[in-house]
């Protein structure tokens, strides 16, 4: 919390986040222009069936014009250049990469802040993502029919689950693209309201490192399926010619089945197939990336307890400790909201590809090269639910730390605020969840794990 005696612009006490900033701004103008045409006379303006106040009085009793306060406000807030380890900043180069996939369409990630975040359903980034979202549904029509004539099979079930997955995956990205600008805008206010903690350090490098690891781990992954799915070509051709089409053939029966083959569909399909693979990626690390931004603002707070652990401080310094902590746990429950269609389908989709890869293991592999593809997109698949686990874990981790400082409080200055601190670290429960179905802790890591292993040692029994 920033002290008091600061100056705090009024945008960021009474900021309303239920309109867009682009939305916002153009309201707010409208309206600053009517109060300038009135000469200060006008009271009130009707809109959307409502009164809003142009002029009101202050306690010495002279008129304020709020809508060209919170106009200037907003027009001086646009040249405000954010910190390079602010969230807004340090995501951008993977809200780009995001963005090569058609997922998150909204604009103005390159802004200097978060009033330049817009989402807009006519924009050229939402055209490309309703081009994917429209494929990926005619490749769903066509594994339907396909079932419809041929009968369920294993390879019909794995398509229908991997392009249906993919449609939801595009659908909760568009609806997260139209809640993106709100969020974002309180955690810049959380960030303002921390400004004494500071911004978490190296946070940019931090994102930029994960997203490279990660992005290089999915790029293997996905030439290793290619590279398996060539060598059962090759198996299966005799005279080991025209192994690519071949490839297709059975990578896209679904599509060929229907349609004479193409070389020129086939590498559109192709194309669109690798993107469906790395949007599922994408959707990993952004989570990781917010649990791992949010933890580290509890972190800060977390430090600043620590370093005072023991001490005799004054009711106030606990007061708005105390306030931190709900600012932060609010934000929580906002991004669970917000991010809770995206884990279950996170969720989901690995443990269900997880046991995908334990029965193609039954099946037999024509070669070493085989073998070891299988062996790294099986272990790159636990690895990469168990990474998201551990990081969307600590936040529940790091918000029951401040109860160890609360428990060391010396005597001569326990009070009511320490108490209703210590009593909301101790029965809130901090944490991620899929949809309120289950809540991400290491308690459920270990109850995910013990599943899977179940599950080998069936299949290795069999």
């Amino acid at each position: 919390m920033s002290d008091e005696n600061t100056f705090q612009p009024v945008y960021l006490k009474d900021r309303n986040f239920t309109e867009s900033g682009y939305e916002r701004q153009l309201k707010q103008s409208s309206l600053a222009n009517v109060a300038v045409r009135s000469n200060y006379n006008a009271l009130s303006l009707k809109e959307n069936k409502g009164n809003i106040a142009l002029e009101i009085q202050d306690d010495l009793g002279m008129p304020v014009n709020y809508v060209r306060i919170k106009a200037l406000e907003d027009s001086i807030r646009k040249d405000i250049i954010s910190d390079k380890n602010s969230l807004h900043r340090a995501i951008t180069p993977l809200l780009i990469l995001v963005q090569i996939c058609a997922l998150l369409p909204v604009q103005g990630i390159r802004g200097q802040n978060t009033s330049y975040l817009v989402f807009n359903w006519f924009s050229w980034i939402m055209s490309y993502s309703i081009i994917l979202v429209c494929s990926s549904l005619l490749m769903i029509l066509l594994i339907v029919f396909n079932l419809y004539r041929n009968g369920l099979t294993y390879e019909i079930t794995g398509d229908l689950v991997f392009y249906g997955g993919t449609l939801i995956n595009y659908m909760v990205f568009i609806h997260l693209a139209r809640e993106w600008p709100k969020v974002m805008e309180k955690w810049e206010l959380m960030e303002r309201e921390m400004k004494q903690y500071g911004y978490p350090p190296n946070m940019a490098f931090k994102i930029k490192m994960l997203t490279c690891i990660i992005m290089l781990l999915s790029i293997i992954e996905h030439l290793a399926s290619i590279l398996t799915g060539v060598l059962k070509a090759i198996h299966c051709s005799p005279d080991g010619l025209d192994i690519f089409r071949l490839y297709i053939l059975t990578s896209l029966e679904t599509v060929f089945t229907f349609i004479d083959y193409s070389f020129v569909v086939a590498i559109i399909l192709k194309f669109f197939n690798c993107l469906y693979s790395f949007a599922w990626n994408f959707m990993d690390l952004l989570i990781i990336v917010l649990a791992c931004a949010l933890t580290d603002k509890f972190k800060q707070l977390n430090q600043k307890l620590d370093s005072v652990r023991g001490k005799v401080l004054p009711s106030m310094y606990w007061r708005k400790s105390r306030e931190t902590y709900n600012v932060l746990a609010s934000l929580t429950h906002d991004f669970d909201e917000f991010l809770s269609p995206l884990i279950l389908l996170s969720f989901g989709h690995n443990l269900y590809f997880i046991c995908l890869q334990l029965l193609n293991s039954l099946k037999p592999m024509h070669s070493s090269w085989e073998a070891l593809c299988f062996a790294f997109l099986f272990t790159y698949l636990v690895g990469r639910t168990c990474v998201v686990s551990l990081y969307v874990a600590s936040i529940n981790d790091q918000s029951k730390k401040p109860k160890t400082v609360l428990f060391s409080v010396p005597a001569e200055c326990y009070g009511v605020e320490v108490e209703r601190f210590l009593m909301q670290v101790t029965s809130d429960e901090l944490s991620f969840t899929g949809c309120n179905f289950f809540s991400v802790t290491r308690t459920f890591m270990l109850t995910v794990g013990r599943k899977i292993i179940f599950i080998l040692n069936a299949f290795l029994y069999k």
